[in-house]
């Protein structure tokens, strides 16, 4: 299209005229007056196609003159109407399910807008879930601050439809209140006037809720205009379901910033207008960056924004929800405003989310052949069917609000925790037991003396199947050795080194040798000591069960994302171990003793060999 179109090359104008032509396709769908609709190819001929289809976007605007200005119009060339209409014209939109159209939308604006203004979008069984928890009826108003092309207003629309459908009433006292739901009680506002004109063309075709959609900066209620006014802002909403925007270059205006406690970050303002519109008792669903949930940082934002309401629901997203337009990790929180705490709060832990990190649709592996079956890897149907239905699900449970508070933690999946027997310990437990002592590494040298002496620095890419491996790349003088060196963190052999951060390193866990006690140690790295006890516990079985397959399950479940980066924290010290079996535990032992025992016999030969040789 930016080749051949004439006088339209500017990408946003290319694509918001594509985006009117589906409109009109969509619009034509709704409103056929025959079998046969009006949106195809006449002919073969380019001229009569184009005239065609810009005589059904008038009756569009005409039909919907809240949707569109006076000054829109198709400017395509006659040609390029004839192609686009070619490769619609087979498909039938209004007959498609929600997503197909929502993404249609989203891949004709995810190259114009998504980069430089965080536009990304609910995907449909997201807004699903969330609106299944919410249940909305036909007499709750639903409101979305950031409602994007309105997916959680349609995804509600439909909820309530689908109640009403049910009734026992005729179909055309269903149809008026099924309408009424759609025009009296669906609001969004949506900044990006591009955006908006899709969302209200948008619930235009399948609900006729557009009257409720607005283009505003929801943040600055100053400038809103008087029928936006009218309409929301002293107006208190039932349900608020939200993805607002996120990310350092999305920013709060200056002139706003001052009505907001946490204005230093745009999805916290945004929450904070969400609690300001909703009814004392009003349910807020909203999805926020992981680290907010979890971050000692964001301790403050937590005891005020979410721990004076009643938190009902915390849900884990997979880190691909929204890639592969948005690469942070997210999680959902449902609250109720005002309202006592609950004892216990529903955690859900959602693993498939059916597409992976490039947006294709991602199929369940058949482990009997090793083929992917037609079935798509998705977690929400069966979570909401369980909902429904309050059947056992594993990937939903109940947590008590005190455990959760002790915790400060917020998110779903460290509370997902392995079938175990009864003689589990935590590393913690071990810890405060004097069974094992830990500290941290020492410290990491200036950058220019890397390479620069003979002393071995440890960074986290060094520990290497099981223990270090020494690039004397990093070696350094022994001037900064002895500046990081501490006596209290006097390395011995035997010591576990554990990554405790460094991107998708975390969890690598290894064993010194005498070789390695001279190093000095980055601070991601934490040691591990034994002592003497009676659980039977070494640093060879502790090694082993570190490298464990139990192990790196639940590190899956401990490690959090800081935005785009992982994150253990002090969450490694809630590693478990099962010490029930002693036996089980001496073998292990005597297995990785002989082990190390060879190894450590090759590191001292070669030290031998390495000194006659000078």
């Amino acid at each position: 299209m930016a080749a051949n179109a004439t006088g339209t090359t500017r990408d946003e104008m290319i694509l918001e005229q594509l985006s009117m032509i589906i409109i009109t396709k969509l619009y034509d769908e709704k409103y056929a007056e025959t079998e046969y609709v009006k949106f195809r190819v006449i002919d073969e001929d380019p001229r009569k196609t184009s005239k065609n289809i810009k005589s059904i976007f008038s009756e569009a605007k005409e039909r919907w003159n809240d949707v569109f200005l006076d000054e829109d119009k198709i400017d395509f060339n006659d040609s390029i109407i004839m192609s686009v209409v070619g490769q619609l014209q087979n498909y039938s939109l209004i007959e498609s399910p929600r997503n197909v159209i929502s993404e249609a939308f989203e891949s004709i604006i995810a190259y114009a807008t998504k980069g430089s203004q965080g536009q990304f979008f609910t995907p449909e069984n997201v807004a699903k879930l969330m609106v299944r928890i919410a249940n909305p009826n036909e007499n709750t108003s639903v409101f979305d601050p950031a409602s994007g092309t309105a997916g959680f207003l349609t995804t509600s629309m439909f909820y309530v439809w689908e109640q009403i459908d049910d009734t026992s009433m005729r179909s055309r006292a269903k149809y008026d209140k099924e309408q009424q739901f759609a025009t009296n009680n669906l609001f969004g506002i949506e900044k990006d006037s591009f955006l908006a004109k899709i969302s209200k063309a948008f619930m235009a075709v399948l609900g006729d809720g557009r009257a409720g959609i607005f283009i505003e900066d929801s943040l600055n209620e100053k400038q809103w205009k008087p029928a936006t006014i009218a309409k929301v802002k002293d107006k208190k909403f039932d349900i608020i379901l939200t993805n607002p925007p996120f990310g350092k270059d999305v920013k709060v205006a200056p002139e706003t910033k001052s009505n907001f406690k946490f204005a230093d970050k745009i999805e916290l303002a945004f929450v904070e207008k969400c609690m300001e519109h909703l009814k004392v008792g009003g349910t807020l669903g909203v999805i926020l960056p992981e680290t907010i949930f979890h971050a000692p940082t964001m301790k403050k934002v937590r005891e005020e924004l979410f721990y004076k309401h009643n938190i009902t629901h915390i849900i884990d997203l997979p880190h691909d929800t929204f890639r592969p337009y948005n690469n942070a990790k997210t999680d959902i929180i449902f609250l109720q405003k005002n309202k006592p705490q609950q004892d216990m709060v529903t955690v859900i832990k959602v693993n498939e989310i059916g597409h992976d990190h490039l947006g294709h649709e991602k199929f369940i592996l058949d482990n009997n052949n090793y083929s992917f079956t037609n079935i798509i890897a998705d977690d929400i149907p069966n979570i909401i069917d369980s909902l429904n239905s309050d059947e056992d699900n594993p990937l939903i449970k109940k947590i008590s609000i005190d455990t959760i508070k002790k915790r400060d933690l917020l998110v779903a999946r460290p509370y997902f925790e392995f079938n175990q027997s009864k003689n589990i310990v935590s590393l913690e437990d071990l810890i405060n037991k004097g069974v094992i002592t830990t500290f941290d590494g020492h410290g990491s040298p200036a950058g220019y003396l890397k390479g620069l002496g003979e002393n071995p620095y440890v960074r986290v890419k060094d520990i290497v199947n099981l223990e270090i491996a020494h690039n004397r790349l990093d070696d350094i003088p022994d001037k900064e050795y002895d500046r990081l060196y501490k006596k209290s963190k006097k390395l011995k052999d035997k010591d576990i080194v554990f990554v405790r951060r460094g991107s998708y390193r975390i969890g690598d866990v290894g064993i010194l040798y005498k070789k390695d006690l001279h190093s000095i140690l980055t601070r991601e790295i934490l040691i591990i000591r034994v002592n003497e006890n009676n659980l039977g516990i070494t640093p060879f079985n502790l090694l082993a069960i570190l490298n464990s397959e139990d192990v790196r399950k639940q590190l899956g479940n401990l490690i959090l994302m800081d935005t785009t980066l992982p994150n253990i924290g002090d969450r490694w010290k809630s590693i478990k171990i099962d010490v029930s079996d002693p036996e089980i535990l001496a073998n292990l032992t005597n297995i990785m003793k002989k082990m190390y025992d060879i190894r450590a016999k090759f590191w001292d030969d070669y030290s031998k060999v390495f000194g006659m040789n000078g």
